[in-house]
């Protein structure tokens, strides 16, 4: 009876009955027609035994402004109230009969940060080119975007104003996105499922019965964007693969050391990427150019990772067609 009363709040009888013969027969979701700033998304699916499950996937902070907007939820404890408090009426409004925002079961979370760079584009091709964690996989390979996914989460680092242009233009009533994505190097963390959200719990010491307010706290956002950006990108800057090798070379480090990790970021540079790379070192590789070959094991790489780290230089170099010696880490930009 519940699910008719919803659907009845957006059909008339007659399509109602079909939406209902729809979802019993073909087990589908059905988004609901609803045009609310922040509500990504409102549907519904039958689950067994007359029982469906109702949807809502949202934008916190354009739910709270009331328009769509390029700025993230920031997870303070005043945004937090505000956000329950607009939450609420909003469900309201949707259908007067769906429980309070409280009562509803978190199945995926994404948190989200705006980086700022002069070189967004430049960056979204360098992460590319970052370290692939374990078991993750770009099944998307899209320009501005670089995209890495496992079974539980999704990593995603790309150009905000590449992505809002595609999808609206000048003269849209969204238009001042393109103004406020300028710049905007966005990367999110999204946490799809079941056992990425038991792992958050259980890290984090949350109540076994949670809702969308358990998650949304500073420290978890924090740990989530920022390990896996550690783990991807690093916090070093970039640097031409010349300028790479005279900061190396400027080290105190004895010869043999400063030779083989000049010629392990000259593989990097060759391979294309570091997890490429990763495969080619142990294997043993032959660089182009001079024809030296460059093999270790996985515990080398890993020092020579750490040792980069150290003095503060990404091991994904620029590439010498772009014309460009040197770009900051965008991580930087948040201080």
């Amino acid at each position: 009876m519940q699910t008719i009363n919803v659907l009845s709040e957006h059909y008339n009888l007659k399509e109602t009955q079909e939406v209902i013969r729809r979802l019993k027969g073909k087990r589908d979701v059905i988004e609901l027609p609803l045009s609310i700033p922040g509500i990504i998304l409102f549907a519904i699916s039958y689950a067994d035994d007359d029982y469906y499950r109702i949807y809502l996937r949202l934008e916190p902070q354009s739910l709270i402004e009331g328009r769509r907007t390029i700025d993230v939820f920031d997870c303070s404890n005043e945004s937090v109230a505000r956000l329950e408090t607009t939450l609420d009426k909003t469900i309201d409004i949707v259908c007067s009969v769906l429980p309070q925002s409280y009562r509803w079961s978190v199945g995926r979370i994404d948190y989200s940060m705006n980086l700022t760079s002069k070189y967004v584009k430049e960056c979204v091709a360098l992460a590319k080119k970052g370290k692939d964690p374990y078991r993750y996989n770009d099944h998307v390979n899209k320009t501005g975007s670089s995209y890495r996914m496992s079974k539980s989460v999704v990593l995603n680092y790309y150009d905000k104003y590449d992505h809002i242009s595609k999808k609206i233009d000048a003269d849209s009533l969204d238009a001042h996105l393109l103004e406020e994505a300028q710049n905007i190097y966005r990367i999110e963390v999204q946490c799809l499922n079941y056992n990425k959200l038991k792992h958050i719990r259980k890290k984090f010491d949350l109540p076994k019965e949670t809702n969308v307010y358990h998650y949304l706290r500073s420290d978890i956002a924090e740990w989530a964007l920022l390990s896996y950006y550690d783990k991807v990108i690093g916090r070093a800057d970039y640097y031409s693969l010349d300028k790479a090798i005279k900061t190396v070379e400027s080290t105190v480090w004895g010869t043999r050391k400063k030779e083989n990790i000049k010629n392990w970021i000259r593989l990097i540079a060759q391979a294309r990427s570091v997890s490429k790379a990763r495969e080619q070192f142990v294997g043993g590789a032959t660089l182009a150019r001079t024809g030296t070959v460059v093999k270790g094991s996985v515990n080398t790489f890993r020092n020579y990772e750490m040792a980069c780290k150290d003095i503060e230089v990404n091991p994904v170099t620029i590439p010498r067609d772009w014309g460009i010696n040197y770009i900051p880490n965008p991580i930087n930009s948040i201080g």
